[in-house]
């Protein structure tokens, strides 16, 4: 998985060039994350969904034609943390795409929106005039896979340094020098743990072994294994009936 960030100042064409891009795109999957800071109500007060997402962790919503799964607030880290496409394009996020070295696109007007370029942007579009060929080329040569700072050294310089020369082109640095760009994903209770390539090698390696000699098993592009270490199918001494005090529950049955 690859990212890449979109920042700018309000309505210097953030979203406009994200759906352009996600037109002129195809062959690979792509994820998109957008950031608001207004108050949006996701669903409806008071409907039968955002009575049971009230007091779930997670409420899916399927209406046939489409699928909605309503978390609580997430961070970017929290979010990345949750998927896995061939690209991911953010909106916004600004503070954190510096925190994780995101490479960004920077929108500008005129003038408004300069003050956040830094040595983490790829390139800027002033004022929306752009050829989407080489705006597509820059991403596909400059969207990293994200290392929330491993700083593995394994490049030879800590993320930020790498992401920084790299999109200068300094020392023929490419995105898939980074060791995060060939080692598997392992995440423990949602937090990514980065392998380098021996350890990732190793795993990788031992997993394709076991999986490989299991019958029905021909040849999967992908494999993903997910365990607890205890089993948490057995509710019974874990799950706590709460008193809920002057409260009345709607009885209407649905």
């Amino acid at each position: 998985m690859r990212v890449i960030g979109v920042i700018g100042k309000k309505d210097t064409g953030k979203t406009s060039i994200i759906c352009d891009i996600l037109k002129h795109v195809s062959g690979i999957s792509v994820a998109t994350i957008k950031k608001t800071h207004h108050s949006v109500e996701i669903d409806t007060p008071n409907t039968d969904s955002y009575r049971m997402k009230e007091n779930s962790n997670l409420s899916v919503l399927s209406t046939g034609t489409k699928t909605g799964f309503y978390y609580d607030g997430m961070s970017l880290y929290e979010i990345l943390s949750k998927i896995d496409y061939d690209l991911v394009i953010i909106e916004g996020f600004k503070e954190e795409l510096i925190k994780y070295n995101i490479p960004k696109i920077l929108m500008v007007e005129g003038k408004r929106g300069l003050d956040l370029l830094d040595n983490q942007v790829i390139m800027t579009i002033e004022d929306f005039k752009y050829d989407i060929k080489e705006v597509i080329s820059e991403i596909t040569d400059k969207a990293v896979v994200p290392t929330y700072n491993f700083n593995c050294g394994h490049c030879g310089y800590n993320c930020k340094q790498f992401v920084e020369k790299m999109i200068k082109g300094e020392n023929n640095l490419k995105w898939d020098r980074c060791v995060m760009s060939y080692s598997i994903k392992i995440t423990a209770d949602d937090k990514i743990i980065p392998a380098n390539p021996f350890v990732s090698d190793i795993i990788k390696n031992t997993i394709k072994g076991l999986i490989f000699s299991l019958k029905s098993v021909e040849n999967p592009q992908k494999i993903t294994i997910s365990f607890d270490d205890e089993s948490n199918n057995d509710l019974s001494n874990k799950i706590v009936v709460k008193t809920i005090e002057n409260e009345k529950l709607n009885s209407k049955k649905n």
